[in-house]
């Protein structure tokens, strides 16, 4: 599986934490469960 994050999600992560970090986390244990996406990304 690929885990692709925006810029502003990885910014988020490491100054902030929260959701954003979570989300980093699991893509670096490659424990990434499920994926979520606007339709204008998958256009």
């Amino acid at each position: 599986m690929r885990l692709v994050l925006d810029t502003n999600v990885v910014a988020s992560a490491l100054l902030w934490g929260g959701t954003p970090r979570l989300l980093l986390q699991a893509g670096r244990e490659r424990r990434a469960g499920r994926a979520f996406a606007s339709t204008a990304q998958l256009a």
